[in-house]
Parts: structure tokens; C-alpha cells; sequence
């Protein structure tokens, strides 16, 4: 993925992704120069009305910038990127310069850069019907009916389908996106209540046609199945199946190397691709390793994995840096850790998971070694 000097910019009004922050993080760990830099920058992005560059100065600063990476690219590839980045700074502090002749307005301290105080996750999602319609979630109510018959509404509570008397064995689906800072409930038509966390992509029949219940999750939910003997309930996720016996269970598909499934009650059991099928019993977690090809099954206490379903988070001897990405999501922030040592302190605690950002750091401070700086929608983390 080739990358531009807009990174920084996005920085600001944005959450980065994993790969881009890592990008950004490491420019800022160079010097000081590369900090001083960012912090001039970020004063005319929140500013937008003093950050007006004539299309000329746009246009010719991004084709020497990308010209810069297209020649990085070709003669080392993707290890080149940091002086690519560094590069922008080398023409981004000219530029600066220009912003402040062009102007002639002072520049202020901005203590909060304008986006607002950071507050928990909400109720809202995406939903994209069979015919490519989508709606936009919250807690409005809503009442639409699919085309074979299926009803569907939304309540206080969930997404809900009602099978009605039109019984067509139609198969249409539907897909439910969650996006940072958002969840959502969905209860299947045959009963089975689904709980999305944020970012996180889920794809399901509208209605059951067929000797099987399938669907398809990608990030993080919590299943509470009905049981049907006669039509297994099956969630695959990324090259893995998991066969429901009629059950409660958390799945997580975030990491890139490893899907976790953990059993609260019931029975499930769990089969990559190519490997055999590995059932779990109450209070166990199947953790597939996806670069090794292996799964693994180990005793859990469920909570700490399935706390976020009921209103609430419980880290035990959990790292930092772990807290704090799945905090990024549910809050939609930004995090950046002034040195890899403390993103790998340890914490143990219950925090309320709709309590301002604040409060949980406040908590998080008080039992361990690091301390939280909030500037506008990014945690600054140090010791």
C-alpha cells in the first residue's frame, strides 16, 4: 500500500489503521525534529479555515511525493517507507513556512483539536438488505418486510426477524456492519440472538433454507443459539468452522494470526480447514493459530472474554497495549506509546464499558505503572 503525506493529516480527524499507526508511530520515535514537525501540522489541520493551499501547491507536492515513492518502491519495496515519510517532512516544512507567509494570521495553541470529548460506543450499524438497499442503525425503530415474507424490525433492544405466514423458501441475506464505537443485537428468525461488537462484520440468511443454519462473522461477537437437532447452526470465519449444539459462546476473529472461540454453556466445536474438528466443553477456548495450523484448546475463566457482552470489561494480567486496542475500538481513538516497554505493563480490573474514557484510564493509573495523556481523540501512554 503506497503511502502520502494526507497520513499525517488523518492522523488528527481519523482512527489509522494498525499498519498506518505503526508507520506514524515510528516516524514520530525518530527525533524530536519529526515531533516538533507534527505538532505545526496539526495545527493547520484543525484550523481547516487557515489550511488552504492553492491547487497548484497541492498538485505539485503530490507528484513529487508520490514520484518519491514510486522510486522507493521499485528499488528496496516496502522497507523504504520511513524515508519516504521522512521525506514528507523534508517537504512539508517549507511548505509550512509558505502556509504562515500566505496567511499572515498567527498561529494559536490548540489544546483541543476540535473534534469533541471522547465518549463511549452507541447503539448503531449498517444493514444491507438482499437487494443492495442499506439503512443506517441507531435507536429508531424501523419496520420493512424482505421479499420472502421475513419481517424485520428494530426495537430498544435488536434487530429482529419474524418469520410470517408467507412461508417462501426464498435464500436471502442480509448484512449487518458495526463500525468503531458502535454494537448491536440481532435475533435470527429462528430465535438465536446475536451480540456484534464494534467493527466487526457479520453475514446471515434472512431465513434458514436448508438442512443447515450458516453464517459468516468477521471481528467479534458473542452467539446465544436455539437448539435444533435436525438443522446444526454453523458460524465460519476465515477458513474455520464452528458446529453449534445449542450453546452460548464468544467468538473473536480480530487478530491476524489467531481466532479465539471461547464456551460459555453447551457445546461446540471447532475445525479449520484441512484439520479435524476439536470439541470444547464449558469454560474452554479453542485458540486456532492460523500461522502455524493448529489449534489449541486451554481452561479460561469466561469472563475476561465475554464481559464486554454484558456491559462491562475484565482484563486479567492483560497487557497495556492489549487493553488499549480493544478500548480504540469501542471508543474510536486513537493510541500512541512513548516507547514499546510500557505498551507491555500488565493491569487486572473490571471497568464499566459505557463510562467516559477518563474515568477507565483514571482506574487503569491507579493500579499500575503508566500514565494517560488524552490530546482531542489520541492517548498518549508513558510511564
Amino acid at each position: 500500500m503506497k503511502m502520502d503525506w494526507r497520513l499525517i493529516k488523518r492522523s488528527f480527524t481519523s482512527l489509522l489503521d494498525e499498519e498506518d499507526r505503526w508507520v506514524l508511530e515510528a516516524w514520530l520515535g525518530e527525533s524530536e525534529r519529526h515531533r516538533q514537525l507534527y505538532e505545526e501540522m496539526k495545527r493547520f489541520v484543525v484550523r481547516r479555515e487557515n489550511f488552504q493551499l492553492s491547487m497548484e501547491m497541492k498538485k505539485q507536492f503530490k507528484q513529487e511525493f508520490d514520484l518519491k515513492i514510486d522510486e522507493a518502491y521499485r528499488r528496496r519495496g516496502r522497507r523504504v517507507w520511513l524515508k519516504v515519510v521522512s521525506y514528507a517532512a523534508m517537504l512539508a516544512l517549507p511548505l509550512i513556512a509558505g502556509i504562515l507567509l500566505w496567511t499572515r494570521q498567527p498561529v494559536e495553541e490548540v489544546v483541543d483539536y476540535g473534534i469533541g470529548p471522547i465518549e463511549h460506543g452507541v447503539r448503531k450499524a449498517t444493514l444491507v438488505l438482499n437487494d443492495g438497499k442499506v439503512l443506517a442503525l441507531d435507536t429508531s425503530r424501523m419496520t420493512l418486510k424482505e421479499s420472502d415474507g421475513v419481517m424485520i424490525h428494530t426495537n430498544d433492544q435488536a434487530l429482529v426477524y419474524v418469520d410470517s405466514l408467507d412461508n417462501k423458501g426464498v435464500d436471502l441475506q442480509n448484512r449487518l456492519i458495526t463500525p468503531k464505537g458502535g454494537e448491536y443485537t440481532i435475533m435470527l428468525v429462528d430465535g438465536t440472538k446475536v451480540w456484534v461488537n464494534a467493527a466487526t462484520e457479520i453475514y446471515y440468511p434472512v431465513k434458514f433454507v436448508g438442512k443447515e443454519r450458516r453464517v459468516w462473522l468477521e471481528g467479534e461477537a458473542y452467539f446465544e443459539v436455539t437448539k435444533d437437532a435436525a438443522k446444526p447452526f454453523i458460524v465460519e470465519v476465515n477458513g474455520m468452522e464452528i458446529k453449534v449444539y445449542g450453546t452460548q459462546f464468544n467468538v473473536n476473529t480480530r487478530r491476524d494470526d489467531q481466532m479465539q472461540t471461547t464456551l460459555v454453556e453447551g457445546s461446540v466445536s471447532v475445525k479449520p480447514k484441512g484439520l479435524a474438528e476439536v470439541r470444547l466443553k464449558p469454560n474452554q477456548q479453542a485458540v486456532f493459530n492460523k500461522l502455524v495450523g493448529r489449534v489449541t484448546v486451554r481452561e479460561v475463566d469466561v469472563l475476561s472474554y465475554v464481559a464486554w457482552q454484558r456491559g462491562n470489561y475484565y482484563f486479567e494480567n492483560k497487557s497495556i497495549g492489549e487493553i488499549l486496542d480493544e478500548l480504540s475500538l469501542w471508543y474510536d481513538i486513537q493510541v500512541f506509546f512513548m516507547n514499546n516497554e510500557v505498551s507491555n505493563e500488565r493491569f487486572s480490573g473490571y471497568l464499566p464499558r459505557y463510562e467516559e474514557i477518563d474515568e477507565l484510564l483514571s482506574l487503569i493509573e491507579k493500579t499500575s505503572h503508566v500514565r494517560f495523556e488524552i490530546k482531542g481523540r489520541v492517548i498518549v501512554v508513558r510511564k
